[in-house]
């Protein structure tokens, strides 16, 4: 019975670890994409705009 206590606890553990992993991912990857947003719309902005 301990095993298999010890051995949840890792699963739960390695689990937690693979989560945090991939919230740092997703950080990331919003981070970069905020930051291409940003690039674009200042492109934009340079561009003559013609009126309609």
């Amino acid at each position: 019975m301990e095993e298999k206590l010890d051995e949840i606890l890792n699963m739960v553990k390695a689990m937690k670890e693979q989560l945090d992993r991939q919230d740092e991912q997703i950080e990331y990857i919003v981070a970069r994409l905020n930051h291409m947003r940003d690039k674009a719309h200042a492109e934009r902005e340079k561009q003559p705009a013609w009126p309609k």
